[in-house]
C-alpha cells in the first residue's frame, strides 16, 4: 500500500488526514478516501466510500491491508458511509476471488482488538439494517433514526453535522473500556447471525 505524502484536504469532522491507497494488483479502488485521519488529537484509520464501493476483490484487499495496518499501529477504524455487511452479502456470490477476499477481510475485522466505528452522514440512501448495526462496535447515524435505534448504547445520533466528531470520540472512549475478547465475541455472534440468515 502506497501513501500520498501530501496531506489530504481535511473535511469536518477531521482536522488532518493522509491518504493511503493501492493494492498489490495495482488498483487504487474507487473509495473517496482511505488513510489516516485525525479528529482533534485522536488518530484513526479512515475508509470513506459509499454502497457502490467494494465491488471487486481488489477493493476488499485494500480494506484488508488497512485493517492490518490498524492492528499493527493499534488504531481504531472508522468506516464512513460504507455498509460493509450489506455489500458483503451482495458481493460474496459474484466470484470465488471476491468471496475469498471478503472472508479474509471479515476475519481480520473479527480479530481486530480495537474499535470499529461506522458513520452514516445521511448523504446516501442507506438502509440501516440490524445486521449493519450489529457488525460494528459503534455507529453514528443522522437525525431521523432516533425512534428505531434510541435504546442501543452503541448508536449515537448526530442531530447536526457538527455533532459527528463528538459522537465518534464518545463511542471510541466507551468502546476502549471493553476487553478485546468481548469485542471478538460480539462480532462473532453477528457473523453467525448473518450466515444463518
Amino acid at each position: 500500500m502506497s501513501s500520498n505524502t501530501s496531506k489530504y484536504p481535511p473535511q469536518p469532522p477531521f482536522t488532518q488526514a493522509i491518504a493511503l491507497y493501492g493494492d498489490r494488483a495495482g488498483s487504487k479502488g474507487t473509495f473517496k478516501f482511505t488513510g489516516f485521519a485525525w479528529i482533534q488529537n485522536t488518530k484513526v484509520v479512515l475508509v470513506q466510500g459509499d454502497q457502490h464501493n467494494l465491488s471487486s476483490a481488489s477493493e476488499w484487499r485494500c480494506v484488508f491491508r488497512l485493517i492490518t495496518l490498524a492492528y499493527r499501529l493499534k488504531k481504531p477504524i472508522v468506516l464512513w458511509n460504507l455498509p460493509v455487511a450489506h455489500i458483503a452479502a451482495r458481493q460474496r456470490r459474484t466470484s470465488l476471488a471476491a468471496a475469498q477476499a471478503i472472508q479474509k477481510t471479515e476475519l481480520a475485522m473479527l480479530k481486530l482488538p480495537y474499535p470499529i466505528i461506522t458513520v452514516f452522514d445521511g448523504t446516501d440512501d442507506i438502509d440501516y439494517t440490524t445486521l449493519e448495526l450489529e457488525w460494528n462496535d459503534g455507529i453514528v447515524m443522522p437525525a431521523g433514526s432516533e425512534a428505531q435505534f434510541s435504546e442501543r448504547q452503541n448508536v449515537k445520533i448526530a442531530q447536526h453535522p457538527t455533532d459527528v466528531a463528538s459522537a465518534i470520540l464518545e463511542l471510541l472512549s466507551q468502546i476502549e473500556t471493553i476487553p478485546a475478547t468481548e469485542l471478538f465475541k460480539n462480532r462473532q455472534a453477528t457473523l453467525r447471525y448473518s450466515v444463518e440468515n
